[in-house]
């Protein structure tokens, strides 16, 4: 098997990822909006109990999404690297990726109850940013995988007889 054809995910392997991605970004999401429903002066209201299950979801499954990134590093990471493939969107889903999960444990730790509002505010930001960066990636590796394969059945001029070399020089 070549180093480029190592670098792709299996089925199930990418289900586990997108999968991943697709539960934080949800219960982040509906945290968010059970935030703009919430009427901060009712502490009845049930919308709080469901805002604090997607919070506790968030959580666990950011986790999850931790332990399933770090499945990427043998094989998809350092292949796609060493073949010099989607280098800077992998390096910035990376980056993103540490600096959620940095501001997931500020926010839980602050280490000013003052600065919770600007770690939330970012926190949302960079978690948008890394679906976006993540469809971005996976579309960038797709068109280059679909172009070295056109590229692959046009025949190399080492592979032509005399005859046809002559043509071509």
């Amino acid at each position: 098997m070549s180093r480029i054809n190592d670098i792709h995910l299996g089925p199930r392997h990418r289900l586990l990822i997108h999968g991943s991605v697709s539960i934080v970004a949800i219960s982040g999401i509906a945290w968010i909006g059970c935030g703009l429903a919430l009427d901060p002066g009712d502490f009845t209201d049930p919308l709080r109990v469901w805002r604090h299950r997607m919070l506790v979801l968030h959580g666990m499954s950011a986790y999850g999404l931790l332990w399933a990134a770090g499945t990427l590093f043998p094989r998809h990471q350092r292949g796609a690297w060493l073949a010099r493939r989607n280098r800077l969107s992998g390096s910035l889903l990376s980056g993103v990726l540490l600096a959620l999960a940095l501001g997931g444990l500020l926010l839980y730790y602050p280490p000013d109850e003052n600065w919770r509002g600007a770690f939330s505010l970012s926190h949302q930001a960079l978690g948008f940013a890394m679906v976006l960066l993540l469809l971005l990636h996976v579309r960038s590796g797709r068109s280059r995988s679909a172009y070295n394969q056109r590229m692959s059945r046009i025949p190399a001029i080492t592979d032509l007889n005399d005859k046809e070399r002559k043509w071509i020089i």
